[in-house]
This record gives C-alpha cells, structure tokens and sequence, in this order.
C-alpha cells in the first residue's frame, strides 16, 4: 500500500530535501508536520481575523493592494525570467521595481486619511 505524500508537493525541493536528510520516513514525517504547523498557523489567525486587522491595521484596500502587487511582481519575475535573467535577477529586479511602483502610487495617489 503507498503512503500518501502531500507535503512534497506543497513543499518542493525542500520536501525533497528533507527526504534526503532524514530518510524516507522521518522526512516524510516531518514534512507533513511542518504542512499541519503551517494549516494551524492558517486556522488561528482566521480565527482572530478581528484582532490581527484591528492591531496590524489591515483594511480591505490594503489587503487589495498587497494582491495587485503580488500579481505585478509575478508578472514582472515571468517576464524577466523569459528575457534569461539569472533566477536572483529575476527576483532582485521584480521586487525593485514593484515596490517602485508601490512608491509612486502611494506618493501621487490621493488619500482622505
């Protein structure tokens, strides 16, 4: 019978690692308790959504604005890697000019606050 294997997806290379550093069974072991840590994580702070917006300040525009950034520096990483920059080019150069973007809205927007 196979054992069912969830954390090497989630996890990647470095589920793949932790196979190599402990074995098969302690790594899959501890993958699938770093995914079940990573789960709890997930479920407690929905469940203290109110408490983590009101001390952190999150509101729906920033929240908002964190998915429209992320999604620019996806863009912006695939299109890099397509024109061959090196993997940390990709992501040094994505990340510059995102938060140069984030910048200049920020500046030149408008807001009541």
């Amino acid at each position: 019978m196979a054992t069912v294997d969830l954390a090497t997806p989630l996890l990647g290379d470095f589920g793949t690692q932790l196979d190599v550093a402990f074995g098969s069974t302690f790594g899959w072991i501890f993958g699938h308790l770093i995914v079940l840590g990573m789960a709890g994580i997930l479920i407690q702070s929905m469940r203290k959504t109110s408490l983590l917006s009101k001390n952190f300040e999150i509101s729906s525009a920033k929240i908002t604005n964190f998915i429209g950034y992320s999604i620019a520096f996806i863009i912006q990483y695939q299109i890099f890697i397509t024109f061959s920059f090196p993997v940390s080019g990709a992501i040094i150069t994505a990340i510059t000019s995102t938060l140069l973007w984030k910048w200049t809205f920020d500046i030149l927007t408008p807001t009541d606050v």
